[in-house]
């Protein structure tokens, strides 16, 4: 497979993801830092869980979201992982395409669509989950 162009486009793209992906990961493994945008759209996500599961889940999926976005943070700077980052990019771009999902039909049944601010908010979600899976996309896989 042949390598990846360096361009200033895809060092933004990569060098952003790693920053998200890592902190998302860290409010989700940790409760006492808060939460961040996309950690209330994982919650969602995790909300059919009972209590102690739901944790769990949370610990291993921001645990996921931090190894994508320190293998994000390695490439950007130069170096391929080869395969390694290679799952975990697979594995943190099925979980955001479910996180965005889930997210979105939240948002519709909580009643968005019944104000225009409303309609703004579902599209900036729909913009912003696009924007991280096109950029998780974007990455290309190593050799």
């Amino acid at each position: 497979m042949a390598k990846q162009q360096r361009t200033w486009g895809i060092f933004i793209i990569q060098l952003s993801l790693a920053i998200y992906l890592v902190v998302t990961g860290l409010f989700l493994v940790t409760s006492k830092l808060g939460v961040s945008i996309s950690s209330t759209e994982v919650g969602q996500l995790l909300s059919v869980f009972p209590g102690s599961v739901k944790q769990i889940f949370s610990i291993i999926l921001g645990i996921i979201l931090i190894i994508c976005g320190a293998c994000f943070l390695i490439k950007a700077l130069g170096k391929d992982l080869g395969k390694f980052d290679d799952v975990f990019k697979f594995v943190t771009l099925i979980i955001w395409i479910v996180v965005t999902v889930v997210a979105l039909v939240n948002y519709a049944k909580d009643g968005d669509f019944k104000s225009t601010g409303g309609i703004f908010h579902w599209l900036l979600a729909l913009a912003k989950n696009g924007l991280i899976i096109g950029g998780i996309m974007t990455i290309k896989k190593g050799e």
